[in-house]
């Protein structure tokens, strides 16, 4: 149990630092509760793959690969064309997708990449923000 309440925390904490790279009020709310989001579905699947045993069998897999799809349809909600006829949201778009895969890793139970999947995210987006304000 408390294996789990340390993984919901460290989801919640990933998301909210994955969100306070946009300057939104409400956007790192949002990103946490994605991450937290996909970490208990993952929970979720991997907890019931433990309760289920034979005869029966499970895919763990199966719970866990809903993340994927229904985040597609949130950021979709989140792309936009603007009048100028730029694409705008596309940047939060992918951070909510990258931020779900990071809530499965913990929920996953695999934190000790969490943190270098996190420095990762938050170093690209900080170097490509940096280039695509030179070329503009």
């Amino acid at each position: 149990m408390e294996s789990i309440i340390l993984r919901l925390v460290i989801s919640a904490i990933t998301g909210l630092a994955i969100g306070s790279i946009f300057k939104h009020k409400d956007t790192s709310r949002v990103f946490a509760l994605i991450c937290v989001g996909a970490s208990l579905v993952t929970i979720i699947s991997t907890e019931f793959f433990k309760l289920i045993y034979l005869p029966w069998y499970t895919d763990p897999g199966r719970l866990s690969a809903q993340i994927i799809s229904a985040l597609g349809f949130i950021g979709t909600g989140f792309i936009w064309i603007s009048e100028k006829k730029e694409v705008k949201g596309l940047a939060h778009s992918a951070a909510l997708w990258y931020t779900a895969i990071l809530g499965m890793i913990i929920g996953a139970n695999l934190s000790s990449i969490t943190f270098a999947v996190l420095i990762f995210a938050i170093i690209l987006y900080s170097v490509g923000s940096s280039i695509i304000r030179k070329m503009k």
